[in-house]
């Protein structure tokens, strides 16, 4: 019984059916004709419908549906057949092709196409329009060559086989090669990282042979991996120390050789220092390496540098244990509170001021310890939220009730993520009762300043009108005749003695009036008040006085102070000169940052350098041995009006000889004059008067 599922699965295994024909296939048909001494031969094949004339002698082929063919008795018994006359066969007389329908077959023969697995394929078919016999001879040369046939079909699929492999290996081939690819520019792309990072990677094989350092590594350790080092000279040959930097490690302690035979090493520090290098202290995690199959592969270690990090954790514990010992020993209170405002920090100072030691102040709110209910309810710490406690003073209290004033600064804070607060806190209660015994004392003491400068005044009033009559007698008796030598002498004694004291009340009358008379400023043209005072002074010494200045600008001050001070010090320096040296005076100014500073050099006497602050002290006068006469005043009398001003008045030395007595005066509201300056030596327009 035919296997017809099998049959077919075996024709469409050779891939023929429906396939033009090479040139072999029709050879082997033209021989089969020829051998059956024919016209007409055809090669059939018989899928589930239809008989494909897959090549032809003698005719066009055709397909045709199988119900028809003459060949189907052939397929069906897989024995060949061979008709003189196939209209006298009742198998086939009536079949279309020989009886003229599809054509008039008469003689006709066919042998199967068998595979070696016995499924019957087709035939190899030879046929006639005229009747005749065909030999044994005949049919076995037909047999041989549908022998022939499948030996070609079979060569064809060994073909189609070969090819799909030769395919598959294409596919296979390309695949590995592309595989390869991914593989190579997987490994340039590890060798790039490992060589890229800061993170240093170290490998050995099973045998414990170093096999990789990547750049980090060899950086670290100064030289390359080198397989014939053995694992006990590793330490000494790659300057591996333990943690302290100075031991070396033991080789049961190297973490490639732990990884390697413990299976895993984790966290472990070490130190790689190498002899001209800095030393790299490092953490290392590695593994075993094993293959697919769990065999041993190797080891891999890799070494972050925490050098810098642990450094840093180094000093911020020097940080916190300098703050803590600053904290504990500060004179103020310390201390630091939870969101809440319950304490979690309270330093010795805060033990001593409130009573509570550090563990009964923990865990307790600051504001029911230190602080008395506040009138108004509001929270301190509330307000330290918003910043409005930088720096107050509250009431506060001790653990014995006692209560004292206490400086507060108060602020937030953000402490892993949590928002607290910190406070310190000094005891001003006896600076405040200090401060206002102080401010008491100064009243009183400014009340009696007033007191005295009102009686000075008065005083030097009261003196001046009998000094002034005195004067005026002995002047009179002086201008009588007849009067001995030693009268006259004796009379212009109490002259000179009446001028100086009347000199020194008016200067002391002047100092008091610059301490207290309020100021009025106006602007001062300096230039037309220094021409006046030289126009007096070469009236009143004589006109060998030389007074030279520069362009000098107008300032805000009163401008009867103004007068006095700058009489005062052309006085001096036309005053104060060598004998037989012509006094020469010459005035400076200079703008800056807001301030005037005016600077006066003569080329008199000098005064020494330890002598510069003291001749500002009220009746202050320094003993030069040439015999000037002066009341001590008038310096102390400059000081008080350029100070009140908001000024400065200070003395240099002359650039060659001589004093340059230097002062401010603010341009505009100042509150502090600018640093004291050497001469200026700059060249300056002369103006000469």
């Amino acid at each position: 019984m035919v296997d017809e599922a099998a049959r077919l699965a075996a024709l469409h295994e050779y891939g023929v059916l429906d396939a033009p024909a090479d040139d072999e296939l029709a050879a082997v048909v033209r021989v089969a004709a020829m051998l059956a001494t024919v016209p007409t031969a055809t090669l059939n094949l018989f899928d589930e419908n239809r008989q494909c004339q897959l090549t032809t002698v003698g005719f066009e082929g055709a397909d045709s549906p199988r119900s028809a063919a003459m060949c189907e008795v052939v397929v069906t018994t897989g024995v060949p057949v061979h008709v003189a006359d196939a209209s006298t066969d009742e198998r086939f007389a009536a079949n279309p092709w020989v009886t003229g329908e599809l054509a008039r077959v008469r003689g006709y023969a066919s042998v199967p196409l068998i595979t070696p697995a016995g499924h019957v394929l087709g035939t190899l078919c030879a046929f006639d329009s005229e009747a005749r016999a065909f030999t044994d001879e005949q049919i076995s040369a037909l047999e041989d060559l549908a022998t022939v046939v499948l030996s070609l079909f079979e060569r064809r699929r060994q073909a189609r086989v070969t090819a799909a492999l030769a395919e598959e290996a294409q596919q296979a081939r390309a695949l590995a090669e592309d595989y390869a690819r991914q593989l190579e520019a997987r490994g340039q792309l590890t060798d790039a990282v490992h060589e890229s990072i800061d993170v240093a990677i170290v490998v050995c094989d099973e045998f414990g042979r170093l096999s990789m350092f990547n750049r980090a590594a060899r950086e670290w350790h100064g030289i390359d991996p080198d397989a014939g080092v053995d694992a006990a000279d590793w330490a000494g040959r790659y300057n591996l120390y333990d943690r302290d930097g100075v031991t070396p490690l033991p080789v049961p302690q190297i973490p490639l050789y732990r990884a390697l035979h413990e299976g895993e090493v984790t966290g472990q520090e070490m130190v790689i220092a190498p002899v001209g290098r800095p030393p790299a202290r490092v953490v290392c995690t590695g593994r075993a390496l094993r293959r697919a199959d769990g065999s041993p592969l190797g080891a891999v270690v890799a070494m972050s540098d925490v050098t810098v990090e642990r450094a840093q954790r180094r000093e911020l514990a020097d940080r916190e244990r300098l703050l803590t010992t600053v904290l504990d020993t500060a004179q103020d209170a310390f201390v630091v509170t939870d969101p809440d405002g319950v304490v979690t920090r309270w330093n010795p100072a805060a033990e001593a001021m409130f009573g509570w030691s550090s563990i009964e102040a923990g865990g307790r709110r600051l504001e029911e310890l230190v602080f008395p209910q506040r009138a108004d309810g509001e929270s301190l710490l509330a307000r330290a939220a918003l910043g409005n406690t930088r720096l107050v003073r509250v009431p506060a209290r001790r653990r014995d009730g006692t209560a004292l004033l206490v400086e507060l600064s108060l602020a937030p804070f953000t402490w892993q993520g949590e928002k607290r607060f910190h406070a310190f806190l000094r005891d001003v209660t006896e600076r405040e009762a200090a401060r206002e015994r102080l401010a008491l004392a100064n009243s009183e003491l400014a009340a009696a300043n007033d007191e005295l400068d009102r009686f000075t005044a008065m005083v030097a009033h009261d003196l001046k009108s009998p000094l002034t009559a005195i004067t005026a007698y002995a002047e009179v008796f002086a201008e009588l005749g007849d009067r001995s030598p030693s009268e006259v002498k004796a009379v212009a004694a109490i002259i000179r003695s009446a001028t100086r004291m009347t000199s020194m009340i008016d200067d002391l009358l002047a100092h008091a009036k610059a301490c207290h008379e309020p100021l009025s400023l106006h602007a001062v043209d300096l230039d037309t008040l220094v021409d006046d005072l030289t126009t007096e002074l070469r009236t009143s010494r004589g006109a060998h006085i030389t007074i030279t200045h520069d362009h000098l600008p107008a300032v805000p001050a009163q401008p009867t102070f103004l007068r006095q001070v700058m009489a005062n010090l052309l006085g001096n320096a036309v005053k104060y000169v060598a004998p037989d040296v012509a006094p020469r005076v010459h005035i400076t100014a200079e703008s800056t940052d807001g301030w005037v500073t005016i600077r006066t050099t003569d080329n008199g006497i000098g005064i020494a350098e330890q002598a510069r602050e003291k001749v500002f002290a009220l009746f202050h006068r320094e003993d030069s041995g040439l015999g000037y006469q002066g009341t001590g005043i008038g310096l102390s009398t400059c000081k008080r009006i350029i100070e009140r001003h908001g000024g400065r008045i200070w003395i240099e030395p002359g650039a060659v000889s001589g004093t340059t007595v230097c002062f401010t005066i603010p341009a505009r509201s100042n509150t502090a004059p600018p640093q004291r300056s050497g001469p200026d030596h700059r060249a300056t327009s002369h103006r000469r008067m």
